[in-house]
């Protein structure tokens, strides 16, 4: 491979969907510039897209076979398992369409939370599971779309199957067991064939802020207001994908 193919993230296989990277790339960049790692890299072409916006970028992933980005330091890791960096390494963590691949999410958010300097920022996006049109397919057939069937038990899953679809919900979870605090919850596009199940518009939103308020314990019921906001929001009823910007305290 050449040297001007490595260096343009266009020339390189972008395996998550093209929109998600320009979302992506529009969330990071107020970040202040800084050491920042690609966690679950693929290609690699995003990482490239992060040098370009001026950040100090490495890399990592359970396949180094497929990354082609080679000015960019790589490491194999195993996302569910501990990351190969020292504590407080990075000053940001992107993760796009990867947890889902993990056998273990929290292993991998109190990882982030240990690489992170104090005030680092991660960003994580994955299918958007609670969407109406995914809400709809499931209550059908059992399953949501990524995974329209029973995962083969007689053999280990491809790395690229969706073994571990996570809702924002059980995202949003994890990620403050591990002492992250949720900054944004956003999506790259909407769908509009969504749209057509919004007549249980009203119907679901009752049905949401009563379960939100059997909460008993009152801060509990604090952060639900936030997530009453969130989960009730075109972007994640009609939202494609979630994507969510959380930040370890400084």
């Amino acid at each position: 491979m050449s040297e001007d193919r490595q260096d343009r993230p266009d020339a390189l296989r972008v395996i998550a969907c093209p929109r998600t990277h320009q979302r992506a790339v529009a969330l990071v960049e107020g970040w202040p510039r800084g050491r920042i790692l690609e966690a679950g890299a693929g290609s690699g072409a995003f990482a490239l897209r992060l040098r370009q916006l001026g950040f100090s970028v490495e890399a990592c992933d359970a396949t180094p076979e497929i990354f082609q980005a080679g000015e960019i330091p790589f490491r194999r890791a195993d996302l569910s398992k501990s990351l190969p960096y020292p504590d407080a390494s990075f000053d940001g963590i992107t993760c796009l369409e990867t947890i889902e691949h993990l056998e273990d999410q929290f292993t991998f958010a109190r990882e982030c939370a240990r690489v992170l300097v104090p005030g680092g920022h991660l960003l994580i996006t994955t299918p958007n599971i609670l969407g109406l049109a995914a809400r709809w397919q499931y209550f059908w057939t059992g399953f949501f779309p990524l995974a329209p069937r029973p995962m083969n038990e007689h053999e280990a899953a491809p790395v690229h199957d969706h073994i571990h679809l996570v809702s924002y919900y059980a995202l949003r979870y994890i990620l403050r067991r591990a002492g992250l605090v949720i900054e944004s919850v956003g999506t790259d596009r909407l769908r509009r064939h969504a749209a057509i199940h919004l007549w249980a518009w009203p119907k679901l939103w009752l049905e949401t802020r009563l379960a939100l308020r059997r909460e008993p314990d009152s801060r509990q019921r604090e952060a639900n207001r936030e997530i009453a906001r969130h989960i009730l929001s075109p972007a994640l009823l009609l939202g494609r994908s979630l994507m969510l910007v959380a930040r370890k305290p400084a």
